[in-house]
């Protein structure tokens, strides 16, 4: 029976074996546990067991080091890279695998953003071998599907190699607040912390590149909606597909993804976190920062909607290959379709909302609302 996962089952059941941060440099991992504190005694043996991992890729991550180093210092990205971005929660991994089911763009895995240190050495196939082990079957706040060679994001890449990640929120939620401003808004941020994770994104981005054959990048990260300027400065020539969903439904699917994630991921106690304020406070932030920055990059950037990705796939992502003159449309657009097919009975949560949450989302994101068209949708019941 899959488990309801609530904040009370989250702080009761134990962590996953290893930690994200178990694929860090042995540098990165000391500043971590340096920085922070409070620590539970629920991740003792996850932190222990994590601290180990990184030691025993320590000689690997050295040969990675020694032998791939110049190579990746003086490559160039032979094309410029799409980022597919949008809120959390509001369909950008759906997105994500289907745009990336024909094959013919190099992704990041679970693999390679859970070990970023170890992406091009031959010896990588033993990290993930093991960690296939340690991996659920599916994401547990849905029916998403988990594996080493699943996509993913890039942002717990970019936190195991440097301390700066939105991921801290969720390793450090009695700071949740400040690690959201600094890793999404770069608020406090110095110029030397700014520096190493602007450098930290170019280099996984030039490893991917390889280890993908020279393919086109394309990457899903929802924290980059609010970094268009930088990825701007980063990548010439980038792009980017963002994605909107009704905000009644992101704001229900927010609430309840926290859980699995804290339980998972938390070093620090998470049963005193106002959730809601958090929500919404994140939402505001880093969608008005979008719709300050996405004129930025002209026709370089193209929206979407998760109800035109559901209702028409192979349309609207048609539309994606025209406006940016992807190659192959025709075979990508035949295998999208034949993606599409086999996960069209997907089982979507079914949310609850009450007065005063309803009332709120109108006050606290009424732009939103009004910029894309939205309102209550009759999907969330009001209790």
């Amino acid at each position: 029976m899959k488990i309801r996962w609530t904040i009370e089952r989250a702080m009761e059941e134990p962590p996953p074996l290893l930690h994200p941060l178990a694929g860090c440099d042995w540098e990165n991992f000391q500043a971590h546990l340096s920085s922070h504190g409070n620590f539970t005694q629920r991740t003792a043996s996850q932190r222990a067991k994590s601290r180990l991992a990184v030691i025993a890729r320590h000689p690997f991550t050295k040969m990675e080091r020694l032998i791939f180093s110049k190579k990746v210092k003086n490559y160039q990205l032979p094309h410029p890279p799409t980022f597919l971005i949008g809120h959390w929660r509001s369909g950008t991994t759906h997105l994500h695998n289907l745009v990336s089911s024909p094959r013919q763009f190099a992704t990041i895995d679970f693999g390679q953003t859970a070990m970023p240190h170890n992406l091009l050495n031959p010896t990588r196939f033993i990290g993930r071998a093991a960690m296939s082990f340690a991996v659920p079957e599916d994401r547990g706040m849905d029916a998403v599907k988990m594996g080493v060679k699943e996509p993913q994001e890039e942002e717990m890449a970019l936190g195991n190699l440097n301390p700066l990640c939105y991921y801290n929120v969720f390793y450090y939620p009695q700071e949740m607040k400040s690690h959201f401003d600094r890793s999404i808004l770069m608020d406090g941020v110095s110029d030397e912390d700014r520096f190493k994770f602007e450098e930290a994104y170019q280099l996984l981005l030039r490893k991917l590149s390889i280890a993908g054959k020279n393919k086109p990048l394309l990457l899903k990260n929802p924290a980059s909606t609010a970094r268009i300027e930088m990825l701007n400065r980063l990548f010439e020539g980038v792009r980017f597909i963002h994605i909107v969903r009704n905000p009644f439904e992101v704001f229900a699917s927010m609430l309840h993804h926290y859980p699995r994630l804290f339980n998972a991921f938390a070093w620090q106690e998470f049963h005193n976190i106002d959730l809601e304020d958090m929500v919404f406070y994140k939402y505001r932030r880093i969608m008005e920062n979008y719709l300050a920055q996405r004129e930025i990059v002209g026709e370089r950037l193209i929206e979407t909607s998760y109800e035109k990705i559901v209702s028409d796939p192979v349309g609207e992502i048609g539309r994606f290959f025209d406006h940016f003159g992807f190659t192959s449309k025709d075979k990508a657009l035949k295998a999208i379709s034949h993606y599409a097919q086999r996960n069209q009975n997907y089982r979507r949560n079914q949310y609850q909302l009450s007065r005063a949450q309803v009332d709120r989302i109108h006050d606290e994101w009424g732009f939103a609302l009004k910029e894309w068209n939205y309102s209550q949708p009759e999907s969330i019941e009001v209790k």
